[in-house]
């Protein structure tokens, strides 16, 4: 069998290791991991609008929307009309949002020293090091490598006419 991708491998350890925090989440606080990701996200980034949210959640964006909407229904978020644009609206943390979050904080950093308790201090900061290379990567460099290699549609149509006819 061929050994597992890298992205394969990342994805799995990080459902893993967010499917065994989450219930410990949903315990202690009442909300799930994902949702308290969203209201760190709108309380490290005040007035955020909600098409940056859902950018940065790299969930869908009707899960990002349903989660929104629990936290602003319980009173953990709170959204304002954007000045300049009626359309959109700004989402701000409300104080009982920012106390929910002091109080998860903790555990996230628990979990996360729990996850790499297996390395060494200097294989962890070797690893952190080498995890932020490759993110510094993947959102920068390597999304326009991988538009020159992927076909676009203008490419893959001037391709198509420049086949003799008859050719696959």
């Amino acid at each position: 069998m061929l050994r597992q991708s890298l992205t394969y491998q990342l994805v799995s350890i990080a459902e893993d290791a967010i499917g065994q925090g989450a219930a410990l989440y949903k315990w202690r606080f009442g909300f799930d991991v994902h949702e308290l990701r969203v209201l760190r996200l709108i309380d490290d980034e005040p007035g955020v609008t909600f098409t940056a949210l859902a950018d940065k959640t790299k969930f869908e964006r009707s899960a990002t929307s349903r989660i929104l909407t629990r936290l602003v229904k319980s009173g953990l978020v709170r959204r304002r009309n954007d000045d300049e644009d009626a359309r959109q609206y700004r989402l701000f943390s409300t104080p009982k949002g920012r106390a929910l979050r002091a109080q998860a904080d903790p555990l996230s950093l628990e979990l996360e020293a729990l996850m790499l308790a297996p390395l060494s201090e200097a294989e962890r900061q070797q690893f952190l090091g080498l995890l932020k290379r490759i993110a510094d990567w993947v959102t920068g460099d390597f999304v326009g490598e991988m538009s020159r290699r992927s076909p676009s549609p203008e490419r893959t149509k001037a391709a198509g006419k420049a086949r003799p006819r008859g050719a696959s």
